[in-house]
């Protein structure tokens, strides 16, 4: 099945760029195509929500004190935080969901992701770099968590 259009869910588990044109969705329950490169969907995504990808991007610098490879929070109600595998300008870049990770195996010069559904892919990346992009991600998820704790007190 190929689609036209995305927004990202809580579902969403990752995107994987298909071509310069188009993007695979790997969804709990789905894995399909999207007409779509994936900073586009990211993009759309971060509107949907009400804000936008830069904003989105200057709050995780401002909130991580770091600039590269940078995690976002793309819907905050529901904790939706993704990471870029490499550089979000790079088109080969795979965006991951955090909050969908069950584990992740370090095969080779790869590392094996098993999502909650025990789905499995493959990502091109070293093992130490893709723990480094967990651990902003795990940081940008407790500082969201803080300040929503913080704004019921």
């Amino acid at each position: 099945m190929i689609k036209e259009e995305y927004e990202i869910n809580a579902s969403t588990c990752a995107l994987i760029p298909k071509d310069d044109f188009s993007t695979i969705i790997i969804e709990k329950q789905n894995h399909f195509s999207v007409m779509l490169p994936i900073q586009k969907i990211i993009e759309n995504s971060c509107s949907y929500y009400g804000s936008s990808f830069k904003g989105r991007l200057n709050g995780s610098k401002y909130s991580l004190g770091s600039k590269y490879k940078l995690p976002i929070i793309i819907e905050e109600t529901r904790e939706i935080i993704f990471f870029p595998t490499l550089s979000y300008e790079n088109s080969h870049c795979t965006w991951i969901a955090l909050n969908n990770i069950r584990e992740y195996t370090k095969q080779g010069n790869k590392v094996q992701l098993i999502f909650d559904n025990k789905q499995k892919i493959d990502v091109p990346v070293s093992y130490e770099s893709f723990e480094n992009q967990m651990l902003r991600a795990t940081k940008l998820l407790l500082i969201l968590k803080s300040r929503k704790n913080e704004a019921q007190l």
